[in-house]
């Protein structure tokens, strides 16, 4: 993707660069020369990076389509992109409360969380820690830092000089603790480093090894990064860490560190000039410290991490963004459609138009394998294409995603494309839409007579789109129940809760034998669902795998335990495949799910305080286990297959349409 984002943190950015966009990188809107387009002192660049000027980026915002995405890091970047009608995602790297205490205006704290949230309308926020998210009061994702480990290293600590490393430490001495610093430091060796033009000692690296060489020769790294203003660490600890460069920092409840293990912490002045003195005094003690400080930023800051997670959130802020209404594609003149054959009729079953983007493993699919039984089903849409399969690392698939009946060139399905394609004498009882993540809701479809319905996924994801595309449509079904009430609110008067569910044929129970304790099958970028599987994998063999389809539940069927974790409370997929692999299903609580299962009884449902020990006891208690896998299995193949849904979503349509007692 061509990704235009703004230059507020030269080694944030560099960070992200790693990714395989190309990003262009224009000057922040401050006063000139404060700021420029990329700053080589601080990061080489690399060929993926195009610093622009502020003319340059003007002009190429006015060229349609030249841009893909928006990278913002604060408000003045979305006002400078405000014309740009294309998905955004905006960075938090900071506080409110810090920023308006910094301003000597805390009392604006309240009324500007209520303004943020119409200025952030439509735009995918991502939290740079917990703290922050909490602090600004918004939804969005959590993507910490991630160092790559491999670049630093070698720290030899043969200087006897403590650093200190940051930017306008001194106008920010409420979170950078400057006055704690100077006061640790006070006639011992040290060193500053950065641009601070109040201080006249301090001096910025010459360039990125310089930077690194600084972290090598020098003893130590001293942190104030004061609670609870800003987080236990920034960018300058998580690299010291990774050179092997020990760190003394104040007590912050979000440290990284343990004290005299991989650092030292202190809550005051004189305990950190302590450890100063003692890791001045033994180099020894400094290179020990500083190697366990290097393996704990490799565990918790993992580079391939950050980069997955930013990876898919920028393809979500892609795929979710709510494109104008349009024609996708534009048609042939003088060229003649064909029509399509008609689907086998099928006795006593509905003519149904359905539409969906060919994927194999997505509840459309199934929804069509299940509708196919007992009704006539004329398929529209796309199908994924090999780009989408590589950039959502869809390798593992086996199964090659089917060619609709109506074949169309765009992932959004244009209406009168597809009306010149019915077969004659084909006349649909119904229209249904299912969403998959990919294209938006067909366009046009007030020329379509019959009834319109859409099947809404992933509400729970992007509220306001789906919001707006549920008004094309007469009947809408959503997978999430806690959004009906507000769908109604907002005037959607048909809309009815259709959950997930499981294709027995596809998730059936296979007799293999248990091979691993518990089992997980999906993504690893939410933050609680990776630090819940580690918490368990303290206690029990943990096996994650990304399969599809049958691979996937045969890896269930091996798993005594088949762990789900729900994301924003969605009663998901995985709940119903799960159980009817016939493995126990070990799950959080989600919206309705005790509507359906009785804990204890069908699965087990934890919480984050007993994750473990409930994993554990499971674990271990075969004969209890399986007789609530087998219940589980039982009663999700009496109630809740696709085939089910599809008698659910026929006798709606039919109450509503009028139709409901005729056959």
């Amino acid at each position: 993707m061509k990704i235009l984002t703004f230059n507020w943190h030269t080694p944030y950015l560099s960070l992200l660069t790693k990714l395989p966009h190309e990003f262009d990188v224009a000057p922040p809107d401050v006063a000139p020369a404060q700021l420029t387009s990329w700053d080589e002192n601080m990061r080489p660049l690399t060929p993926n990076v195009h610093p622009v000027s502020s003319d340059e980026m003007q002009k190429r915002i006015g060229e349609p389509k030249f841009y893909d995405i928006v990278l913002a890091h604060n408000v003045k970047d979305l006002i400078v992109t405000k014309n740009l009608n294309i998905p955004k995602l905006l960075v938090f790297h900071n506080r409110l409360s810090t920023e308006a205490q910094l301003g000597g205006r805390p009392e604006i704290v309240d009324d500007y969380r209520t303004q943020i949230r119409s200025l952030v309308s439509g735009v995918y926020c991502i939290f740079i820690s917990k703290t922050k998210r909490y602090d600004w009061g918004l939804p969005g994702e959590i993507i910490m830092p991630g160092i790559d480990v491999s670049l630093y290293g070698g720290y030899t600590g043969e200087k006897n000089v403590a650093i200190r490393v940051g930017n306008s430490i001194k106008s920010r001495d409420l979170m950078t603790g400057y006055s704690i610093q100077e006061e640790v430091v006070r006639e011992l060796p040290n060193l500053l480093v950065g641009v601070n033009p109040e201080i006249p000692e301090s001096q910025p690296s010459k360039n990125w090894d310089d930077l690194k060489r600084i972290y090598r020769e020098n003893r130590l790294l001293l942190n104030t990064s004061m609670p609870p203003w800003e987080d236990g660490y920034n960018l300058a600890v998580l690299e010291a860490m990774a050179t092997g460069m020990p760190v003394v920092s104040v007590a912050n409840p979000t440290s990284p560190l343990t004290d005299a293990v991989d650092g030292f912490l202190n809550v005051d002045a004189m305990g950190l000039r302590k450890n100063v003195e003692k890791l001045l005094g033994d180099k020894n003690l400094a290179m020990a410290i500083g190697a366990k400080g290097r393996e704990t930023v490799r565990k918790y800051f993992p580079i391939d991490a950050f980069l997955e997670k930013w990876d898919s959130a920028i393809k979500r802020a892609y795929e979710w963004f709510p494109y104008e209404s349009g024609v996708v594609f534009d048609k042939s003149p003088g060229i003649k459609a064909d029509k399509v054959k008609a689907p086998k009729h099928v006795a006593g079953g509905k003519n149904i138009i359905l539409s969906y983007t060919s994927m194999p493993f997505t509840a459309a699919t199934y929804i069509e394998k299940a509708m196919a039984k007992k009704h006539s089903v004329l398929t529209v849409g796309c199908k994924i294409t090999t780009a989408i399969i590589e950039k959502w690392d869809l390798q593992n698939m086996k199964e090659a995603p089917k060619t609709h009946d109506i074949h169309t060139p765009d992932l959004t399905v244009e209406t009168d494309f597809m009306l010149e394609r019915l077969p004659g004498g084909f006349n649909p009882d119904f229209f249904l839409w299912v969403e998959t993540g990919l294209g938006q809701a067909p366009v046009g479809l007030e020329k379509l007579s019959c009834p319109k319905a859409a099947y809404l996924i992933d509400t729970h994801v992007h509220f306001e789109r789906d919001l707006a595309t549920a008004k094309n449509f007469d009947i809408v079904f959503l997978a999430q129940r806690e959004y009906i009430p507000e769908f109604k609110e907002n005037g959607i008067e048909n809309v009815f809760w259709l959950p997930l569910a499981c294709d027995p044929e596809t998730h059936g129970k296979a007799d293999f034998p248990k091979e691993y304790d518990l089992g997980f099958v999906g993504s690893l970028t939410d933050e609680r669902r990776v630090a819940l599987l580690q918490k368990v994998a303290e206690r029990v063999n943990v096996r994650y795998d990304r399969l599809f389809l049958r691979e996937m539940a045969d890896f269930f069927c091996k798993s005594r335990v088949v762990f789900n974790n729900a994301i924003k409370n969605d009663l998901n997929m995985r709940v119903f495949e799960g159980l009817c692999t016939g493995s126990m299903l070990f799950t959080d609580n989600a919206e309705g799910l005790e509507d359906f299962f009785e804990d204890r009884k069908h699965l087990v449902i934890y919480n984050d305080d007993n994750v473990a020990d409930l994993a554990e006891y499971y674990i271990e208690c075969e004969a209890e286990r399986e007789a609530i896998a087998e219940a589980g299995r039982k009663l999700v193949l009496e109630k809740h297959t696709y085939a089910h849904r599809i008698d659910e979503i026929v006798r709606v349509v039919g109450n509503v349409c009028g139709w409901g007692n005729k056959t």
